[in-house]
């Protein structure tokens, strides 16, 4: 029981960088850029938001944000920036943030089958929880890789909200993976150790067969 309440602590806590990978992802704050012409803008992953300030008659001044969507291949790079590393930074965070979103919700699944008891998937399977350990680790491994090249950006271009929730969604795909591989390793040290046979009598009383002596194996 405490085996499984591990397991489910684990996967809420990958629940939650599920969450925050998918919120860092159709936000569009990852990045903010500055411009040529001193404009501004707000840059997502699939949404490019700039910030343009527009006369609205007797309602004075306000900020309206124009997005527009954008896809694999955009470059939209800011004042003093490289197209080609802005193009290939933001393909590959999508690439990293797609697969640790597939291979997080795969984790969930699998954990949901083995609730259900089915056949071919059921708690006591032994690679039930390997698979979603290695299912979460994985996610945290590609989301590391994407946030990875985003550490030089332009020196006009500044990280925005979105990235830093990307990146506590990556620490809570690791803290998941790390405590479902905690929990394997631990059980399977404790199932190495020989087979214990504990007899209920004193080792010092005489040897004598005693048909009604009491012993107790160990679970593993």
């Amino acid at each position: 029981m405490a085996v499984q309440r591990l397991v489910a602590a684990a996967v809420a806590v990958a629940l939650l960088s599920l969450i925050l990978n998918n919120v860092a992802a159709f936000t569009p704050s990852w990045v903010l850029q500055a411009l040529e012409d001193g404009r501004k803008r707000s840059v997502g992953l699939w949404k490019m938001c700039p910030l343009t300030e527009q006369s609205l008659g007797r309602q004075g001044m306000t900020v309206k944000r124009l997005c527009e969507a954008l896809s694999w291949g955009s470059e939209n790079s800011g004042y003093q920036e490289s197209r080609s590393t802005v193009k290939l930074q933001f393909d590959m965070m999508r690439a990293c943030n797609l697969m640790a979103t597939v291979a997080l919700t795969a984790g969930q699944l699998i954990f949901l089958l083995g609730l259900v008891e089915l056949p071919f998937v059921t708690q006591d399977s032994q690679w039930w929880e390997e698979a979603i350990a290695a299912l979460f680790q994985l996610a945290s491994f590609v989301l590391v890789i994407g946030l990875v090249t985003f550490y030089r950006i332009g020196p006009n271009t500044q990280l925005s909200y979105s990235c830093y929730v990307n990146i506590a969604a990556c620490l809570l795909a690791t803290l998941a993976a790390a405590t479902l591989i905690w929990n394997i390793l631990h059980r399977r040290d404790d199932c190495l150790a020989p087979r214990v046979i504990v007899i209920s009598r004193s080792l010092a009383a005489p040897f004598r067969p005693r048909p009604e002596n009491d012993y107790v194996e160990s679970p593993c």
